[in-house]
């Protein structure tokens, strides 16, 4: 009781003291913002670069904004607002930090925020001392939300699930043609595209990529329910079964580092046997932490990507930017990854829905998007090499039948919403000399095993092959499970993996 009475009485003499505290001012109204964007984003906030910039945003910029306002309010134009300039400072940090780091308001809403928080800084100059008192409290709250997430980031290893075997990563590839894998996101396989919820007629681009030499591989889906998640997995040739999202955030962690980085055993493979490899993209969803890539090119320089948000590259064109390489290119052992945000799959959130009708018909507006830019891509790798292996395949499929994706893990999905969810284009052009007929291709962690298995005999490959499973969280009395959806022959199940 005595030590809550000092502390009640320190806050009191704080209060009602005269002194401004002006450093403190601006310093507390940038903690919360601050501890609140690691606590959403630690998952994919793990640069020293984002530190650095996430810091300076909060932490020096404000200081030399006071140092800046010093001089300024001895100017006779600021003399009526000179009293409130503190306070005015403080609650613009505070809400402009909020609109820009934590909610990602765009230019118009931003400057909105801005121009109502100085009002409100303008009119709470009496009060400012309680609201520096809570902000420190609101801050200290969201640091405790961010310390069990820091905690599993720190614990969390990809080295242990995507671990492979020697004898399959020093697979000797018999045949090196130039591999091109074409991901475009959210693509629903055939199998499921002209039958409810779809009901789509996709008849004329199969039968144009069949025309074109492909073979589309029909019920192939993925075995994950988002693309991190989803391309972790296909890229490591292993399941992690969700061992890298923590359970109460359902926020995946480290996944780049399988994904473009270290423990891509695609790219080992491939380097093993000589292979350049290019990463080719229009977004930097796969680039946001910075991540050291086992990419030996990427078109995306890092000079261009935002610090602290996700989202499409202004100035990137996949189509402009793969010629530039083709042609710089004339030997074979290059492998690309090339990944568009398209399709896409239906809205995320509940207050961005459409509706299941309107979000469908705006899924399949975007699938034709995306008929028209594989076509385009197929015919430019067409010119620079007839003879390439050619993947397109889909990380999952276009969630088509929810109001929206958010709602996932809040109940137990149907058979027709999971098939909508997993369901997943694969369709590939091989070369005239590789024999894939007998191969059957049922989801995204085996694809490379059989694409190398075809290229080089290696018996390991096979023999190792992952179950096809497919598997999402699901929260229920207060804890996150695991559950398999589809079995490893395609049945629909619903069994409970978890420990």
């Amino acid at each position: 009781m005595n030590k809550l009475s000092e502390v009640r009485n320190k806050i009191t003499d704080f209060v009602n003291n005269s002194k401004e505290y002006r450093h403190l001012a601006v310093f507390v109204a940038a903690l919360y913002p601050f501890f609140q964007y690691y606590s959403n984003n630690i998952a994919e906030a793990t640069s020293w670069q984002q530190f650095l910039f996430i810091s300076g945003l909060c932490f020096v910029l404000p200081q030399m904004v006071l140092w800046f306002w010093a001089y300024c309010k001895k100017l006779k134009i600021f003399k009526p607002i000179k009293e409130r300039g503190l306070s005015i400072l403080n609650v613009v940090i505070f809400f402009g930090l909020i609109g820009f780091l934590v909610l990602n308001l765009n230019k118009k809403m931003l400057l909105l925020t801005l121009i109502v928080a100085t009002i409100l800084g303008f009119f709470l100059v009496k009060y400012l001392k309680k609201i520096m008192i809570i902000q420190l409290i609101v801050a200290t709250t969201s640091m405790v939300s961010l310390v069990p997430k820091l905690l599993f980031q720190l614990r969390h290893d990809n080295a242990t699930w995507a671990k492979l075997s020697e004898e399959e990563l020093n697979t000797k590839l018999l045949k090196t043609p130039n591999i091109f894998v074409i991901q475009p996101d959210g693509y629903a396989n055939f199998s499921e595209m002209n039958q409810p919820p779809y009901s789509f007629d996709n008849s004329g681009f199969e039968a144009w990529l069949s025309a074109s030499g492909f073979i589309n591989y029909r019920g192939f889906r993925s075995n994950y329910h988002s693309t991190n998640i989803s391309n972790s997995s296909m890229f490591a040739m292993q399941h992690h079964f969700y061992s890298n999202t923590k359970p109460e955030t359902l926020k995946t962690y480290d996944a780049n580092e399988v994904i473009i980085g270290k423990y891509n055993n695609v790219l080992k493979i491939l380097k093993h046997n000589k292979y350049r490899s290019h990463l080719i993209t229009d977004n930097s969803y796969f680039l946001i932490d910075r991540k050291t890539s086992y990419y030996d090119y990427c078109n995306i320089d890092s000079n261009f990507i935002s610090y602290h948000n996700s989202g499409a590259v202004k100035g990137a064109d996949i189509i402009a930017d793969l010629t530039k390489v083709l042609d710089t290119l004339s030997a074979t052992n290059s492998f690309f990854f090339i990944e568009k945000t398209l399709p896409s799959h239906i809205a995320y959130y509940k207050s961005d829905t459409k509706g299941k009708e309107n979000e469908r018909l705006d899924y399949l507006h975007r699938v034709g998007l995306a008929n028209e830019w594989i076509k385009s891509l197929i015919n430019k790798i067409n010119k620079f090499d007839k003879q390439a292996l050619i993947i397109i395949v889909a990380d999952h499929g276009g969630y088509v039948s929810l109001d929206s994706a958010s709602e996932i893990p809040d109940r137990k999905m149907t058979q027709v919403e999971a098939q909508s969810i997993f369901s997943s284009l694969l369709s590939i052009k091989w070369p005239k000399d590789c024999n894939s007929v007998d191969i059957n291709y049922k989801s995204n962690v085996n694809l490379f095993r059989k694409v190398f298995y075809t290229l080089s005999g290696n018996e390991d490959l096979l023999n190792n092959s992952k179950d096809n499973s497919s598997f999402l969280p699901l929260k229920e009395k207060g804890k996150t499970n695991y559950y398999r959806y589809i079995d490893n022959v395609g049945n629909f199940v619903f069994e409970n993996i978890s420990d």
